[in-house]
């Protein structure tokens, strides 16, 4: 279904967030203050509507007609705090449903937050703790942050899983996590059962809270 969203701010982050949009199929708006970057852009994305804006002007931002919009991003970038503020409380001002922005530090989030931002990310402190995991379990293979405290964790099984039934196992109730999905080593991927054995190779994909997932042999291979 194609919708429409917003994008504020096209440096790297801003740029890439357009560019997976607009090959999603979606209408996207993207909103620069630097003239010379809307020009540099345009033989790059030829069906994104690039517009050189004050994203703090009210007024500019309603003449845009952005209020029918689904959704905005804000990622103005860190040299820019203020602009980023305003631009995500103008952007709420006229209407966008829900507004992602990004912030540098704890204090920029909850004022974001405060302004009408429906989520806020940290995209350096948030890259760099998942490389951490990353870094320290020999059977993580990625992380996803979900968001508040949720997290997805694709790994393969640690020794301590394997040759066990996820029944056995019971890691619902012992440790507050849920297997999603399971691939066998050289097969297609599957639900898993009760009675599936895990084996070494096995990757799975196990969703849980942050502080669970992090105490867990998947990031703890250990524990």
């Amino acid at each position: 279904m194609n919708r429409q969203f917003v994008v504020v701010g096209l440096g790297r982050l801003g740029i890439s967030m357009v560019g997976t949009l607009d090959s999603l199929g979606h209408e996207v708006l993207a909103i620069d203050k630097r003239e010379d970057v809307i020009q540099g852009l345009a033989d790059d994305l030829p069906n994104v509507h690039l517009v050189a804006a004050d994203a703090t002007d009210e007024d500019a931002v309603r003449g845009l007609n952005v209020e029918g919009f689904d959704a905005a991003a804000v990622m103005i970038g860190e040299n820019h705090v203020e602009a980023g503020i305003l631009a995500t409380a103008t952007l709420k001002e006229v209407g966008v449903p829900r507004i992602v922005a990004r912030a540098t530090g704890g204090i920029h989030a909850r004022v974001l937050e405060r302004v009408g931002a429906d989520r806020v990310i940290q995209p350096e402190l948030e890259i760099g703790e998942q490389l951490a995991r990353t870094m320290a379990s020999p059977v993580l293979l990625d992380y996803v942050d979900l968001g508040e405290d949720e997290a997805l964790i694709e790994a393969e099984v640690p020794n301590a899983w394997l040759d066990k039934s996820l029944s056995e196992l019971d890691l619902s109730q012992k440790m507050g996590l849920t297997v999603l999905a399971l691939k066998p080593k050289g097969g297609p991927g599957s639900l898993p059962h009760g009675d599936t054995v895990l084996h070494e190779g096995d990757v799975l994909v196990v969703g849980g809270s942050k502080k669970t997932l992090d105490r867990s042999p998947l990031v703890q291979p250990d524990g």
